[in-house]
């Protein structure tokens, strides 16, 4: 077997098999014979393991049920016999891709350096818990032997910290509202040009 088909392989354990009892609980809902799951099941695995490459494939999750839901389309259109129920099915299964929208990770970015950016204007000792419990994940305890403190003086930096940063972002979204409500609609101010 060559690198190409041990690394998809390898990608489908990590990113397809974990999902298949989710594909699964939904193919025995959308069917009429249980009996027929296991065989869309092997289906699908047998086309995701004849892909050429899966680096193309953001969504494990959401590629195997498309996948799946695509045989078992294509199943019922040979069959021509279709139920009512298995058409509402569809539609109220339908597969939504979970990953963010290019506007919502660039959004994401902004919040996050926005929010570094206030932890780093922290007083030290603040800096340092927030940075500590919140970035790296450590511990109370942990974080209270690092810092060479007690728990307590860990745990109100923390809450000192986090009380500065809600602050600081309650007062821009405050900000940001009265903008808005103080900019007159685009339609407006278009008409009293003309």
């Amino acid at each position: 077997m060559d690198e190409g088909r041990d690394a998809i392989i390898e990608w489908v354990a990590l990113h397809i098999l974990p999902h298949e009892a989710y594909v699964r609980s939904w193919l025995t809902r959308a069917m009429r014979r249980s009996s027929d799951v296991d065989d869309v099941i092997q289906e699908a695995y047998c086309q995701i393991a004849e892909l050429a490459a899966v680096d193309h494939i953001r969504n494990g999750r959401a590629y195997f049920l498309t996948a799946a839901r695509s045989i078992l389309l294509q199943r019922l259109r040979r069959e021509r016999v279709v139920r009512i129920e298995a058409v509402a099915d569809f539609d109220a299964l339908r597969v939504v891709d979970e990953d963010p929208s290019p506007e919502q990770v660039t959004g994401a970015r902004r919040e996050l350096e926005r929010v570094l950016g206030l932890i780093a204007m922290l007083p030290p000792v603040c800096r340092q818990v927030i940075e500590l419990r919140r970035i790296h994940g450590l511990s109370q305890k942990e974080t209270a032997r690092r810092l060479c403190v007690t728990e307590s003086v860990v745990e109100n930096h923390s809450i000192r910290g986090l009380r500065i940063i809600l602050k600081v972002l309650e007062a821009d979204l405050e900000a940001k509202s009265a903008q808005e409500i103080a900019r007159p609609p685009e339609r407006a101010s278009a008409h009293a040009r003309h």
